[in-house]
């Protein structure tokens, strides 16, 4: 084809730009340029497996095509579907095709978004790409500076999400993992960078409709309906199919499995490490919907998701070798530390476990209110603030070995109370505490307890110099009730700290913990199960079921069939039993019902 009779006047006389000895000087090779920069950029997969060198899976070919072809995309995929990197490939991609192109990657944590310059392209691309190399100019890659430059003059820039990054222009804007960024961010300040590439040429009219629409891309993994991005989704979705101005892509785990990007094995363990909740979201990649008659709502939930250093219990042979422990919260002036348990029923089912659950009490003097179980409003002036550091499911269910489980957990947490469901099986592992116990893995015994609220619990074992730490919990209807409006007014009163979530516990730990990234998966299980089981946590309590007792008014937790909620009855009871602390011990007010706590 004779591609000279394709251009128009301006094109036909680019050379004449240039020397006669320079290789734009000659008018064929011009037309050889502009040939091949328009069939890259029709073909922007076949740019990055002929130019970068990497080969792509159908799908990523797929993507990058849509990429190119709509002013808004979405992509919601499941964990190791590879879309950070396939954004980062676009992003290189987008810069060297389009010079002057501004490329933004916000994220809710400015290390999060770092992720895409300092572990795919500098990491994962770049030595993949010597030419890509060749087009970069320099690299920044500091706390406070992250950005790669490109001679063509395009650049591809990190920015937090927060107010603090205003004044940037932005080509394309890309949200990493935009569930987590706050919808009034993106709104006031990220999306307002946006701007239509500046060309020369679109000085003349001829070349207006030529005019790119500025990218605004939006990447994450799934998460619950109520959250925000459900309604960006259903948006995009609309546009897609009335206006044809979006995309929306989803993807679950079976992209990852079907491409070998994540074996099967590591998918079964990925699997027993989550509960049904998180491994939906995570890997099935589903939007869950909230319970519509949930006691405990998300959003109550997620704002007290503030906490990022978890506890961590110590290890056995750390004790026998006399290893002084390494992950330790200091213990604060006045503040009581609580094991808390919910015992399953003997011989236990794949849907009950015993849980423990470590619960710090932080005294704070702050005036809040709270509804008690008659509906009435009143003000609480002194409290405690409760951390949920730790939560254990125990799969052990032989009564001794679960006793002293509870005890190697009170000693390692350096706790004061236990608090312990006495019912059905309860009863049993209270008998135990209430003995002398050796523990063989550790090489220790243990002093005997007793219980401080219940004569009769008590006198079933009289042993000299037990400690009287066990506050026993026999859940009827109207305790129930009161326990769960208790965890309620705590949550709405921001009372208590959760634990945040998996992303944000991960950078934590990679901080924190010296050389994380270079253990082996159990050892890193093992960091990460806090956080896993505070997801679980949260997974439980936006799916029980309440009703008010039409006669007394108490409020009835249950959960659906094939549920749980064990783990809410063991920090519920934890987070009861410290309000009764602090009513007890900071309140003058008639209200309060009291106990003689003493320890």
């Amino acid at each position: 084809m004779d591609y000279l009779k394709l251009a128009d006047k301006r094109q036909k006389n680019v050379h004449t730009n240039f020397s006669s000895n320079h290789y734009l000087g000659d008018q064929n090779h011009v037309m050889k340029l502009i040939d091949w920069i328009t069939f890259w950029r029709r073909n922007p997969s076949r740019f990055v497996q002929r130019y970068f060198g990497i080969t792509l899976h159908l799908y990523q070919h797929i993507i990058l095509f849509l990429m190119d072809i709509y002013p808004s995309i979405c992509i919601v995929a499941a964990r190791s579907a590879a879309k950070s990197f396939i954004i980062a490939v676009y992003a290189c991609k987008e810069a060297i095709l389009r010079p002057g192109a501004r490329i933004v990657v916000a994220s809710a944590t400015k290390k999060q978004a770092r992720l895409i310059v300092s572990e795919k392209i500098k990491k994962e691309i770049i030595p993949r790409s010597p030419l890509l190399e060749e087009e970069i100019d320099t690299i920044k890659d500091s706390q406070n500076e992250i950005e790669v430059v490109f001679k063509n003059g395009s650049s591809i820039v990190v920015v937090a999400a927060n107010e603090n990054s205003r004044g940037y222009r932005a080509t394309v804007i890309i949200y990493e993992e935009f569930r987590m960024i706050v919808k009034n961010i993106i709104d006031t300040v990220l999306s307002p960078f946006l701007y239509a590439r500046q060309l020369p040429f679109m000085e003349y009219e001829e070349y207006e409709d030529l005019l790119e629409e500025p990218k605004e891309i939006f990447i994450s993994s799934a998460w619950y309906k109520n959250h925000w991005m459900w309604t960006t989704m259903k948006t995009f979705v609309k546009d897609m199919l009335q206006k044809d101005s979006s995309v929306l892509i989803a993807m679950d785990y079976s992209i990852a499995l079907r491409h070998k990007i994540k074996t099967r094995s590591f998918l079964v363990k990925e699997r027993q490490k989550l509960d049904g909740i998180a491994w939906a979201i995570e890997y099935e990649n589903q939007m869950i919907s909230e319970n519509a008659h949930a006691y405990f709502t998300y959003d109550m939930l997620n704002k007290n998701r503030v906490l990022k250093r978890p506890f961590y219990p110590r290890k056995n042979e750390d004790v026998l070798s006399r290893i002084k422990p390494k992950d330790i919260l200091p213990k604060q002036p006045g503040e009581i530390r609580v094991v808390s348990c919910d015992i399953a029923p003997e011989g236990g089912s794949g849907n009950d476990n015993s849980i423990f659950s470590l619960i710090r009490a932080l005294p704070e003097s702050k005036e809040y209110k709270a509804t008690d179980t008659n509906g009435e409003q009143i003000r609480i002036q002194q409290g405690y603030r409760r951390q949920v550091v730790y939560i254990e499911t125990q799969t052990e269910f032989e009564t001794t070995k679960q006793a002293i489980r509870i005890k190697q957990l009170f000693s390692d947490f350096d706790a004061d109370y236990c608090v312990l469901d006495t019912r059905n099986a309860g009863v049993s592992i209270f008998d135990s505490l209430a003995k002398v116990l050796y523990d063989e893995e550790r090489n220790v015994e243990y002093t005997p307890w007793t219980c401080m609220n219940d004569d009769k619990l008590r006198s079933r074992i009289v042993i000299a110099g037990q400690e009287p730490v066990v506050y026993s919990v026999k859940a009827q209807l109207e305790t129930n009730s009161k326990i769960a409006v208790c965890m309620r007014n705590t949550l709405e009163n921001n009372m208590i700290e959760l634990l945040v979530n998996n992303q944000e516990g991960l950078e934590e730990l990679q901080k924190i913990v010296k050389g994380y990234d270079m253990f082996d998966v159990d050892e890193q299980v093992f960091y990460e199960r806090p956080f896993l089981e505070t997801v679980a946590l949260i997974n439980e309590m936006i799916a029980l079921d309440y009703t008010v007792m039409s006669q007394t008014g108490a409020i009835r937790i249950e959960e659906k069939a094939g549920a749980r909620k064990d783990r809410y009855t063991s920090v519920s009871y934890g987070n009861y039993f410290i309000e009764l602390l602090g009513n007890d011990l900071h309140s003058d007010d008639d209200e309060y019902e009291f106990l003689a706590l003493y320890n």
